[in-house]
C-alpha cells in the first residue's frame, strides 16, 4: 500500500500533458519553423521590390496630377472655341459691339457658373470696344463696358453688389490716356498668331490679380479680324484647385513657369494664399490691392530646399533627404497650348509611398501567421471532432438572428450530444420559416445590423415615403374568382416588393391592395429620394412587362398609381411592449398617401411632391402638374409627374411637357385664354393627356366665370 501511495505521489510530481496538446505542440513547432523560413524569404524579396513599387506609384501620381491640371486649363480653351463660334454667329453681320448684348451676357453667365475657375470672360472688337463679365470677390457677377469712339474712352460698370462701385467706378479718359484693350498682351498675341493663345502670368487690368488669359481671334465671313474672345484664370484660383488634389496625405504640389518661377501653390483656404502673394495698396484707386507673386524662397522648409535641389538635378524621380526624412521629388513639364509652358513640382514623403508598402507587408505577415495558427488548430482530428460541428452550429445560429433560414447545416459527427443539438436546431429553424412569412424579415435584418433595440420609441428623420394603389380594384376583384384573385395579387405584390427591397427600400405594410414603403430608415442614406423615384419607375416598367404577359392569356391588368413625398417624420417602433411595428408616422406620410390618390384627377401614374422633386430633379424627367392642397393639410404644395430616368424621353414629348408648363404659368397668372391655347396644343398632339384636359376644362370654366381676386390657383383636394 505504501508502494502504491509512493507511486501515486511520484506520478503526481511528474509533469502531465494531454495528448491533444502534445500533438498540437509537435505539429505546431515544425509548421512554425517552415513558416518562419518562408516568411523571412518573402520579407527580404518584398523589401527589394518596394523601391520599384514606389517608383511606379509616383509615376501614377504624377500622371494623375498632370492630367487633372491640364483638364483645368483645357476647359478655358474649350470655352473659347464655343465662345468664338457664338460670337461669330452673333456678330458676323454687325460692325463693332452691338447694342443688344443680353444674349452674350447670358452665355457668359452660364460659362462662369459652369466653370468656377474662370475669373472673367470678355470680348474686344478691333475698334477698342470691350464687353466683360467679371466674377467679383463675393461671387456675384459685374458687367464692364469699354466704349472707344476714337477720342474718348468711357468705362462703365454694372454691379450686382452696389458697394463695388467705389472700387470699380465709371470713368472717362482721352483715347491716348484711357484703357485700350488692343494694346493688351492677350490682344496682340492672338491677333499676331491668328489662333488660340495663352499669355504668360501678368496682372489683370480689371482687378490687378495675377493670372493667365486664354485668347482666341474671331474673323467674319470674309476672313477679316473682328475681335478677340478671352477667358481669364487667376493664379489664386489655380492654387485653390491644387489644394483639392491630395493623392497622398503629405504630398506637396507647386506650379512653376518655364523659368522655374513660382506660379501657384497648394492652398486649402484663401488664407494660405498669403504665402503666394505680396499685397500692396494701389494708391491710384481706392480700396484696390495689387498682388505680386512671391519667389520660391518664400516657401517654408523642406519644400524650398527640396524644390531647389530637384530643379538643379533636372528631369526624373529623385530621392532626397531632409532632416533624416526621405522624399520622392519630381519636376514634370506641362504644356497646355501656344504660349503656356509650365512645370509641376511634386514632393511626396517616403512614408506616404513605401510606408504603405511596408505596412501592407506587415499586415500580410500577421495575416499569414494567423492563418498558420488556424491551420495548426484545424489540422488535428480531436479538436475538429468537437470544435468544427459547434462552429458550424454557431455560424448557423448567427444567421438565425437575421432570419437567414435557407442554408442547411450538414454536420457529420459521431458525438450524440452534438447530434441532439443539431436536431433541436433543425426543429427551431422549421418553426422560424413559418414565422418568417408573417414578418418582414428584411426589416428585421436591417434593424439587427443597425443595432436598433426592439422597444417602443422613435426619432425624427427625413425620409421619402412611397404609396401605391390599384385603380378600380373593387370592380376588378368582383369579376374574378377568389382563388384567381389571390394568385394574381400575390404575383403583383411580389414584383413590387422585390423591386423596392432590391433598391434599398423598407416595406412598411400592405393595406388591402396598397403598398406602403419608405427610404432612409433604418439604414440612413443621403439619396433616399432618388432611390424612391428609381423604384417607382422600375415598378411602373416591370408591371408593364407583367401585364403584357397577362394580356396574352386574357388576364386583366392592374392599373397602379404611386405617390411619393419627402419630409420629416417620426420613425421607430410603434405599438406596445408585446407587439411592435417598425413604421413611420407624421404629416409627411399622409401627404404621400394623398399624392397617390391625386393621380386619379390627372390620369397620371406617379406623382411626387416638390420636396422630392428638388432632391432629384437632375436625375429624372418630371412635369410640373399643379399647385394642390391635399386633404387634411392647409398648406399647398407643388406636385410633379415623374415620367422617366433623365433623358429617357422622346424629344417631342418633352417639348409637349414644356408647352404644358408654359400654359400652367399663364393659368396661375389668370391669363386663361393664353393657357387654354397651350393646353389645346398638347391635346392635339397627345389626345390622352389627361392633365391638359383637366387644366383646359378649368380654363373654360374661369373664362366664363372669372375667379375672385384673391384666387391663388391652388386646387383643393376634396376626396381621397
Amino acid at each position: 500500500m505504501k508502494k502504491i501511495n509512493k507511486r501515486k505521489e511520484k506520478n503526481h510530481q511528474k509533469p502531465k500533458f494531454r495528448v491533444l496538446y502534445s500533438i498540437m505542440f509537435i505539429n505546431g513547432f515544425f509548421i512554425l519553423m517552415s513558416a518562419s523560413i518562408i516568411l523571412s524569404s518573402m520579407w527580404i524579396a518584398s523589401q527589394k521590390n518596394a523601391k520599384e513599387l514606389a517608383a511606379s506609384l509616383i509615376k501614377e501620381i504624377e500622371s494623375s496630377v498632370v492630367n487633372r491640371t491640364r483638364d483645368y486649363f483645357l476647359s478655358a480653351e474649350h470655352t473659347n472655341h464655343s465662345s468664338s463660334f457664338f460670337l461669330y454667329r452673333y456678330f458676323q453681320d454687325v460692325i463693332g459691339v452691338p447694342d443688344d448684348t443680353e444674349k452674350l451676357f447670358d452665355y457668359y453667365t452660364n460659362m462662369l457658373n459652369m466653370y468656377p475657375q474662370f475669373n472673367m470672360l470678355y470680348y474686344s472688337d478691333t475698334y477698342g470696344n470691350l464687353i466683360m463679365l467679371n466674377r467679383m470677390a463675393d461671387g456675384t457677377f459685374s458687367r464692364r463696358y469699354v466704349n472707344n469712339d476714337g477720342e474718348t474712352i468711357r468705362i462703365q460698370w454694372n454691379h450686382v453688389t452696389p458697394s463695388y462701385q467705389g472700387s470699380y467706378p465709371n470713368t472717362q479718359e482721352s483715347a491716348d490716356q484711357g484703357y485700350d484693350p488692343r494694346s493688351r498682351i492677350w490682344y496682340t498675341m492672338a491677333a499676331e498668331q491668328k489662333g488660340v493663345i495663352w499669355t504668360p502670368v501678368y496682372l489683370f487690368a480689371t482687378n490687378h490679380l495675377p493670372g493667365f488669359t486664354c485668347a482666341a481671334p474671331i474673323y467674319n465671313s470674309d476672313g477679316s479680324l473682328v475681335g478677340i474672345s478671352c477667358v481669364d484664370i487667376a493664379v489664386a484660383d489655380l492654387s485653390l484647385f491644387l489644394g483639392t488634389i491630395q493623392p497622398t496625405p503629405g504630398i506637396k504640389i507647386v506650379i512653376l513657369d518655364n523659368q522655374n518661377n513660382l506660379i501657384a501653390i497648394q492652398a486649402k483656404t484663401r488664407a494660405d494664399l498669403d504665402l503666394l502673394f505680396t499685397k500692396t495698396d494701389d494708391k491710384t484707386r481706392t480700396g484696390y490691392t495689387e498682388y505680386t507673386i512671391n519667389s520660391l524662397d518664400t516657401l517654408s522648409d523642406p519644400e524650398r530646399v527640396l524644390l531647389d535641389e530637384t530643379i538643379r538635378r533636372g528631369s526624373g524621380i529623385h530621392i532626397l533627404t531632409y532632416n533624416n526624412k526621405s522624399y520622392e521629388t519630381i519636376i514634370s513639364p506641362l504644356s497646355i497650348g501656344s504660349g503656356l509652358d509650365l512645370n509641376i513640382g511634386i514632393i511626396i514623403p517616403d512614408e506616404d509611398v513605401i510606408g504603405n508598402v511596408q505596412r501592407n507587408l506587415v499586415q500580410v505577415t500577421l495575416f499569414s501567421i494567423a492563418m498558420l495558427i488556424v491551420i495548426i488548430i484545424a489540422s488535428f482530428f480531436l479538436s475538429n471532432a468537437i470544435a468544427s460541428p459547434l462552429r458550424m452550429l454557431s455560424e448557423a445560429m448567427s444567421k438565425i438572428k437575421t432570419l437567414e433560414l435557407d442554408a442547411d447545416v450538414d454536420i457529420n459527427t459521431n458525438l450524440l450530444e452534438i447530434l441532439d443539438i443539431r436536431d433541436s436546431f433543425d426543429n427551431m429553424k422549421s418553426g422560424l420559416k413559418n414565422f418568417k412569412r408573417y414578418v418582414p424579415s428584411d426589416l428585421v435584418g436591417q434593424l439587427i445590423k443597425e443595432q436598433v433595440i426592439a422597444d417602443v420609441g422613435g426619432e425624427e428623420r427625413e425620409l421619402t415615403m412611397f404609396f401605391s394603389d390599384i385603380s378600380r380594384f373593387t370592380s376588378i376583384s368582383e369579376k374574378m374568382l377568389p382563388e384567381t384573385l389571390v394568385k394574381d395579387i400575390s404575383v403583383y405584390f411580389e414584383l413590387i416588393s422585390k423591386t423596392i427591397i432590391n433598391n434599398k427600400g423598407t416595406i412598411d405594410k400592405y393595406i388591402g391592395d396598397s403598398v406602403m414603403a419608405f427610404w432612409g430608415a433604418p439604414v440612413r442614406m443621403a439619396d433616399h429620394a432618388k432611390h424612391a423615384c428609381e423604384s417607382a419607375i422600375l415598378v411602373k416598367n416591370n408591371l408593364a412587362a407583367l401585364f403584357r404577359q397577362w394580356d396574352n392569356v386574357g388576364k386583366a391588368a392592374f392599373h397602379t398609381r404611386i405617390g411619393i413625398h419627402t419630409g420629416i417624420v417620426t420613425v421607430g417602433n410603434m405599438g406596445y411592449s408585446e407587439r411592435l411595428n417598425y413604421t413611420v408616422i407624421g404629416d409627411a406620410v399622409n401627404v404621400a398617401s394623398r399624392l397617390e390618390g391625386i393621380n386619379k384627377i390627372y390620369g397620371t401614374d406617379i406623382i411626387v411632391s416638390e420636396d422630392t422633386y428638388r432632391q432629384c430633379k437632375h436625375d429624372f424627367e418630371f412635369r410640373y402638374l399643379d399647385k394642390v392642397s391635399v386633404m387634411g393639410r392647409e398648406e399647398s404644395l407643388d406636385i410633379y409627374e415623374l415620367y422617366s430616368i433623365k433623358n429617357d424621353i422622346e424629344k417631342t414629348l418633352k417639348k409637349l411637357f414644356t408647352y404644358y408648363e408654359t400654359g400652367l404659368k399663364y393659368y396661375f397668372n389668370k391669363e386663361f385664354t393664353e393657357a387654354y391655347k397651350y393646353f389645346t396644343v398638347v391635346m392635339k398632339n397627345r389626345m390622352d393627356d389627361t392633365p391638359s384636359k383637366v387644366m383646359r376644362e378649368r380654363c373654360i370654366r374661369y373664362m366664363k366665370a372669372p375667379p375672385p381676386k384673391d384666387w391663388s390657383g391652388i386646387y383643393i383636394q376634396r376626396s381621397k
